[in-house]
């Protein structure tokens, strides 16, 4: 069995930090690598980008929270199509698009619970406040799981009770 990195990362991540995640991403294929995401905007989006750009879908799967692709950002769906389509593996939700906030934000959770577990190591690229990753990071954190944390600006922090638990790579727009 491979050894399996989780990407994920915030929504609101510019475009400009989408050649720092594929060069994450390309080096842990190289070391060979599973790449496990979440299918969202933003880090996941371009982590998704990476595999398909590198003809590896299938050394990648997507944790959805959804229990179909519509469920999917509508600027991530394309690329959910043709990473299904090239051999990459999708592990459905439970979410319903129009379900209760509550539901919603329930799937998602489990969708990042998911991931976490199936992970040996979890990079997250942090922009802002980012409150679903921060709750991937936790969960790694308390299993033990080697976390690599990319803070890239946008007032994005680790909370002191992540600190210890984490290695942390500051980055800015300006050195990528």
């Amino acid at each position: 069995m491979c050894p399996v990195v989780g990407v994920v990362g915030s929504r609101s991540l510019p475009v400009s930090f989408a050649p720092l995640v594929s060069r994450v991403v390309v080096s842990y294929l190289a070391r060979g690598f599973q790449v496990v995401s979440g299918g969202a905007t933003g880090a996941d989006q371009f982590a998704l980008s990476a595999l398909l750009q590198q003809g590896a879908s299938s050394r990648g799967v997507l944790f959805s929270a959804w229990q179909s692709s519509s469920g999917f950002p509508a600027l991530v769906r394309p690329q959910v199509a043709r990473f299904a389509a090239s051999g990459g593996q999708v592990v459905w939700g439970s979410g319903v698009p129009g379900a209760s906030r509550q539901v919603v934000v329930s799937a998602l959770l489990a969708r990042n619970r998911r991931l976490v577990s199936s992970s040996s190591v979890v990079v997250a690229f942090l922009y802002g406040s980012s409150r679903g990753s921060l709750y991937t990071v936790r969960q790694a954190v308390r299993r033990g799981i080697p976390v690599v944390v990319f803070l890239c600006g946008g007032g994005a922090c680790l909370p002191p009770d992540l600190s210890s638990g984490c290695s942390v790579i500051h980055t800015h727009k300006e050195v990528i």
